[in-house]
């Protein structure tokens, strides 16, 4: 009876983790007050679209680390995926606001505020930490469950 109530714990266990690092991710940009400027449908799709690779790599990883029901692995796994990321979001923090106080003749801007940051260079590190997290579960993690 109890093996049951496990089993469905650890089924549910994964969805928990990256809803959780997800939730932290959006409840930081909000208290950040990082806005995206000119926002539409277009740059909703193409969010979208940005993020359902490191999402879903995140899911698959997320699984495979509460398949080795080991603690430590979880931990490494939840704290790995958001503290890179934060350190991230505070750094584009820090740059916008940077500019916001220098005095200049000419300003040049190719994108809007946060635009770059949040919809290119954030997914494709989250993608980056999340391959890596991958490999390190099939060379180190496997070779160890499997002795």
């Amino acid at each position: 009876m109890w093996t049951g109530y496990n089993i469905s714990l650890n089924k549910n266990r994964p969805t928990f983790y990256v809803l959780l690092a997800l939730g932290l991710h959006l409840l930081m940009i909000y208290f950040l007050k990082i806005q995206i400027e000119d926002w539409g449908p277009e740059l909703l799709k193409f969010t979208y679209k940005a993020y359902l690779v490191p999402v879903c790599l995140g899911f698959i990883n997320s699984f495979l680390f509460v398949r080795t029901l080991r603690v430590k692995y979880h931990v490494v796994w939840f704290l790995s995926t958001t503290i890179p990321s934060f350190l991230l979001i505070l750094f584009f923090k820090a740059i916008q606001r940077t500019g916001e106080y220098e005095q200049a003749f000419v300003t040049i801007e190719f994108f809007p505020e946060y635009q770059v940051e949040m919809l290119i260079l954030l997914p494709i590190s989250i993608f980056v930490l999340q391959f890596i997290l991958t490999l390190y579960y099939l060379i180190r993690i496997r070779r160890r469950l499997a002795c």
